[in-house]
């Protein structure tokens, strides 16, 4: 008998801080339902999350099944989800399940930190859905980032959760296709005990790379304990900036025989007694133009990346603050990069004026901001594109993205990327597209948390690469925002927060 197993889900990064992420947000980037699903999973560069064509390749492999595509639809990080358009999709959902005939397993592929407008757990409904397809016998196996606000609703909805391993994201093809040999295994009749803690720590993204650092250290112990008997060991970082009960670090382990409950309280009370390695430092942003400065003098054995971390549109920034710029410019630095500055209105004058074309403009003219002021400048185009790149390194590796109509300018001694759409910079061919060498530059600025570190690694590394202390909406100094629902006591934000760790067979 071929087993039919139902493939759908939702990708959203809420940030609580940012403007509302729109039905138009995610049919712009990401929505296909039913055939149109796998027909984008065998392109070469398919513009979908890359967990869907891991999990199609690995069910390939490993015997007869029926793939029974639903819907997915996924957006860059922004702000909470409009709730009707999360209605809508969630109905449509359950109306091409209902269509769909018997299945015997449904895979979600979900980013897993997602807030809408009226619900701080529209994830955990998507679960619940799943489960009401397929009943309480029949296997539900999801993928998520590591970024994702677990909550009791998705653990007890779902039969595994696997969760991304590295940071810079990539090995999210790999995490799908671990899912498929799982869902075979579940399909046989196995099961695994769950064991799920969740810590009062609310972790920094910069503090949550998996090259260095207690999270990084954390991955690794449960990696190594994994086997036949202890398949998944999912350690969630968490995303503070969607302002939700469900925020903080997460354990997640599946296996049998008691192993898998005791390593998860393991790994809860290391990161607990590791806890002040969570706090974050930032270069000032004087020392840090003072680098790039120095860097234009001496030429590139002295290259600096600055890394703009609170206005990553990867953590659902604008892509628009001026801080950064605002200091390169009025200290004439030389021999400089940045991207990706959105504005779209300015690109779209480049594309009037043509390469070539000397302009005056006003960068965030009519959107300025506290974060984003209203920079006049004199430009010069430089190049043109349509934005729609194929990536090459780190995240974007083997996925189309689509900057919407960008240029290449430059102001004084610095070259910067204009696009029209947010998305944060961290691949080379983002400029590459527009004819930009990033390794011929003495600075590179980028509008970015960390996976651009997948991308230029090439050219910068760890100590080459400076985190800026500037304004923005993703800005890891957490004392800064006006927080709602963060669960509080929480750590770094409170100094008084305690835990208690929770014994082995309560879990």
């Amino acid at each position: 008998m071929v087993v039919r197993i139902g493939i759908l889900g939702i990708h959203l990064e809420s940030n609580a801080f940012a403007p509302v992420t729109t039905a138009e947000d995610f049919r712009a980037s990401c929505y296909y339902e039913g055939e149109a699903m796998l027909a984008e999973a065998v392109k070469t560069a398919p513009a979908m999350p890359a967990e869907i064509p891991g999990f199609i390749e690995a069910m390939n492999a490993g015997g007869d099944w029926e793939p029974v595509p639903i819907l997915i639809t996924a957006t860059e990080p922004g702000g909470a989800a409009d709730a009707t358009f999360i209605k809508q999709t969630l109905e449509r959902m359950r109306t091409l399940l209902g269509a769909s005939g018997a299945l015997d397993g449904v895979y979600i592929s979900n980013h897993g930190a997602m807030v809408s407008t009226t619900d701080s757990d529209p994830d955990g409904e998507l679960y619940a859905l799943a489960r009401a397809a397929v009943g309480p016998d029949r296997p539900v196996v999801a993928t998520v980032d590591l970024h994702a606000n677990i909550s009791q609703r998705m653990v007890d909805n779902a039969d595994i959760i696997i969760s991304y391993r590295t940071n810079p994201h990539v090995d999210r093809r790999e995490r799908g296709a671990e899912a498929a040999p799982l869902m075979r295994r579940l399909l046989a009749g196995e099961r695994f005990e769950k064991s799920f803690i969740h810590l009062p720590i609310v972790a920094p993204t910069v503090t949550l790379l998996t090259a260095r650092g207690a999270y990084a250290d954390m991955i690794e112990e449960g990696q190594r304990h994994i086997g036949a008997d202890l398949p998944v060991v999912s350690i969630l970082g968490g995303f503070a900036f969607a302002d939700a009960p469900e925020c903080g670090i997460s354990i997640l382990t599946y296996g049998v025989g008691g192993r898998s409950k005791k390593l998860a309280l393991q790994l809860a009370k290391y990161a607990w007694a590791e806890r002040e390695r969570f706090k974050v430092r930032l270069t000032p942003l004087d020392e840090a133009v003072e680098r790039a400065a120095a860097a234009g003098r001496a030429g590139r054995s002295a290259a600096v990346c600055l890394a703009d971390v609170a206005d990553n549109p990867g953590g659902g920034g604008r892509g628009n603050t001026t801080d950064i710029l605002e200091r390169l410019i009025s200290a004439r630095v030389e021999r400089a990069l940045l991207g990706n500055f959105v504005d779209a209105a300015v690109a779209a004058r480049c594309h009037e004026a043509g390469v070539g074309a000397r302009l005056h403009v006003v960068l965030n003219e009519g959107r300025a901001d506290a974060h984003a002021r209203a920079v006049p400048v004199d430009l010069e185009v430089l190049a043109l594109s349509d934005g729609i790149v194929a990536g090459r390194r780190g995240i974007y590796k083997g996925r189309t993205a689509n900057m919407g109509p960008s240029a290449a300018v430059r102001i004084g001694g610095l070259t910067m990327l204009v696009c029209s759409r947010r998305i944060q910079c961290a691949d080379p061919a983002f400029f590459e597209s527009l004819g930009l060498d990033g390794g011929a530059f003495c600075s590179l600025t980028v509008k970015s948390r960390g996976h651009f570190r997948a991308g230029f690694d090439e050219w910068y590394s760890d100590e080459s690469i400076v985190e800026v202390d500037a304004a923005g909406l993703t800005s890891p100094l957490l004392e800064r925002f006006p927080w709602k629902s963060l669960p509080r006591p929480v750590w770094p934000l409170d100094e008084h927060t305690q835990w208690t760790p929770p014994r082995v067979e309560e879990l």
